[in-house]
């Protein structure tokens, strides 16, 4: 899990931070998605990442999420978060600024991932799949291509996991 965790980091573009993630999806919808948010120091505060956070882990939470949350500081008072999301995709909220579940059934579960924005600026996401275990959901696009990764999301696409 704490490997998981180092692996999996969230970015956010152009003003806040940057963000990637690794998810890992069950046959059954258990979810872990492992993030490190990497802020862009020269154009934000500690306290506006620190706040928009909160904000952030507020949401997910509501959203049925269990967080662990950690940080790395630098020498130089900066620092990235790293989070571990759990929860299952049959039970958690349809929609949150990171996804919406446009439908949910036994053997699958149609979604758009979002990118929420911070200031006005969009969030750049990058996702990868990780299929390492036996038991693990597989991702598809549109085109019913097999997805590992998804170098930058883009809101307009939709992608079927497959149960």
């Amino acid at each position: 899990m704490k490997f998981l965790g180092m692996i999996l980091s969230i970015a956010l573009l152009a003003g806040c931070w940057s963000q990637d993630e690794m998810l890992r999806i069950q046959k059954n919808g258990d979810t872990t998605m492992a993030i490190i948010v990497m802020p862009d120091w020269e154009f934000t505060t500690k306290e506006e990442v620190s706040s928009k956070a909160a904000s952030y882990e507020e949401e997910m939470r509501k959203a049925g999420w269990i967080i662990q949350k950690t940080s790395k500081t630098y020498s130089n008072g900066s620092f990235d978060l790293q989070y571990v999301l759990t929860g299952n995709l049959h039970k958690v909220a349809l929609s949150t600024p990171f996804y919406e579940i446009i439908s949910r059934n036994q053997k699958e579960i149609k979604i758009r991932f979002l990118t929420p924005s911070i200031d006005e600026e969009r969030v750049y996401r990058k996702l990868y799949f990780d299929y390492s275990i036996a038991n693990t959901a597989t991702v598809f696009d549109s085109n019913k291509s097999l997805v590992q990764e998804v170098g930058t999301v883009n809101e307009e696409s939709r992608y079927t996991i497959s149960l």
